[in-house]
């Protein structure tokens, strides 16, 4: 006799309904599953034996064949246990139900037959959701992430035998109900040892983290040893604005993916902060891994910020690796049978050192790196690498009587007028854009917006076709110095591009 149950597997983001068919016929005993299963597949056997036995029922003793179709997708993952198991059960005539044609199960089994929690709910129910089917039986330890989604009856599932009673009408489960995405508080709170308020000095830094902020502008900071610019990047977090509904549904998926999605609070809603060290390998940071691509570091900090601390110690492939997402902002990772896409639309913020030694800027301390070990240091970045930032700023140290007479009041209302201009600025840039849904912020736009929004009055094109022969600027370098131009003047509140805003622009190209 033969069963069909509907389940449902992702590769990447994308997700595809996975019908899981049972067969069960006379012959020696054996257990065959086919439909291209990874390993986790296939060691789904024993879990599938035990715990159905363990559940007060049988498992059959004949010849057993599951085909996961379409059988030229591969499958990954243990979340077809559970749809495996009652498809058993059901083609041997121990289990009656009739409302699974409208239905998508998934869940991985314990041996006791309870059914454990799996990765990938999120983007599962909204998929399931859009190809029509009514209910989802998942395990319970993931019903808060499928909650988000409305529209579709969530069934939560503790073990087997709890599902088995239900399908004989022994016992009621009803759907979860409908969780709206604000009723969860924010992630965790901020590090107070970063926060922006408590900076002292270091005024035209906050400045441009400002803009950075406004414009979602990638920024190097360069500075000697302890001069604070890995504190400014970690406080930028502080000066992040909130996500939209469609941003953070967008980030949990991601996370849902990858596994790192919190249990009692299931969702992202503050903007990633992926602060990475230089010793990551080129996989973590990218994604990729195996015959089932993880996301990486990239994806992971999407709509948020991605943070490289002594940038130059980084190995040069990751760096390398960095120039497509940073343009594109996406990731495609390409495997023999199948390539997965993941988004990367980050800010990116990095630190370095001026040089070796790292004293080539200070006025103090002597430099002592040769001109073969500069110029070495200096070829760590690439022309391409670094023509991807669009704010280049050198950080001067702060005198050490400032740290006792800055006033922290007048510091908390300097970030107030920061974090004013930058809400200002996404008003001035919604409006904008309102009509384009692919961008969102000034350093998304192509060359077509630039010519729409970033026109400039002659003494302004003077003052920028003078910087492209002096800084010798590329065709990238050109249109994003007209992009921070714009945000600039939209930081300002100002709706046409200055001369002013085009000096400030080009100071923040020089590198």
């Amino acid at each position: 006799m033969t069963a069909k149950i509907y389940s449902c597997s992702f590769t990447g983001l994308q997700c595809r309904i996975i019908e899981v068919q049972a067969d069960i016929s006379n012959g020696l005993s054996s257990f065959a599953i086919v439909g291209m299963g990874d390993i986790s597949v296939q060691e789904s056997k024993e879990r599938i034996r035990s715990g159905i036995k363990n559940s007060g029922f049988t498992f059959p003793q004949t010849k057993k064949t599951i085909n996961l179709a379409p059988a030229q997708v591969k499958k990954q993952g243990s979340l077809f246990d559970l749809p495996i198991a009652i498809g058993l059960l059901l083609a041997s005539n121990q289990l009656k139900f009739e409302n699974f044609k409208e239905s998508i199960v998934i869940g991985e089994l314990s041996l006791n037959g309870q059914i454990m929690a799996v990765n990938g709910v999120l983007p599962i129910v909204q998929y399931a959701k859009a190809q029509g089917f009514k209910n989802i039986f998942l395990p319970a330890d993931n019903v808060l992430e499928a909650s988000f989604i409305e529209g579709i009856n969530i069934f939560p599932l503790n073990n087997l035998k709890e599902f088995t009673d239900f399908c004989f009408g022994l016992k009621e489960i009803k759907p979860h109900p409908f969780i709206q995405m604000h009723s969860f508080s924010n992630d965790e709170p901020n590090d107070k040892a970063y926060l922006f308020s408590q900076i002292v000095g270091h005024e035209k830094a906050k400045r441009a983290l400002g803009l950075a902020a406004a414009g979602r502008h990638n920024i190097l900071f360069r500075s000697s040893p302890g001069c604070g610019k890995t504190i400014l990047a970690r406080a930028f977090r502080d000066l992040l604005t909130q996500m939209s509904d469609e941003e953070i549904l967008e980030t949990t998926k991601i996370y849902s993916i990858a596994g790192l999605l919190d249990k009692e609070t299931p969702i992202i809603k503050s903007r990633p902060f992926r602060e990475i060290h230089h010793t990551a390998s080129l996989v973590s940071i990218v994604g990729g891994g195996g015959t089932n691509p993880k996301p990486g570091e990239i994806s992971l900090a999407h709509n948020g910020v991605l943070f490289l601390d002594e940038i130059a110690e980084f190995p040069k492939s990751v760096l390398e690796a960095l120039r497509q997402p940073l343009e594109d902002k996406y990731i495609h990772i390409t495997r023999a049978n199948f390539s997965v896409k993941f988004p990367s639309n980050f800010i990116l913020i990095a630190t370095m050192n001026p040089c070796q030694c790292g004293y080539k800027l200070d006025q103090k301390i002597k430099c002592v790196c040769t001109e073969s070990q500069l110029q070495n240091y200096q070829k760590r970045l690439s022309g391409p690498v670094l023509d991807r930032f669009d704010i280049f700023l050198d950080i001067d140290k702060i005198p050490a009587s400032q740290f006792f007479d800055d006033d922290f009041n007048q510091n908390r209302e300097h970030q107030s007028l920061i974090t004013n201009s930058i809400k200002k600025s996404e008003i001035m840039q919604a409006k904008r854009f309102r009509l384009n849904q692919n961008i969102n912020a000034n350093s998304e736009m192509t060359l077509t917006e630039i010519r729409q929004y970033c026109s400039l009055d002659k003494e302004s094109q003077r003052l920028l076709h003078q910087a492209v022969d002096r800084l010798n600027l590329s065709n990238r370098g050109y249109l994003r110095t007209l992009k921070i131009a714009r945000t600039i003047a939209d930081f300002d509140g100002s709706d046409k591009i200055q001369s002013h805003h085009i000096a400030e622009a080009i100071q923040y190209r020089k590198h």
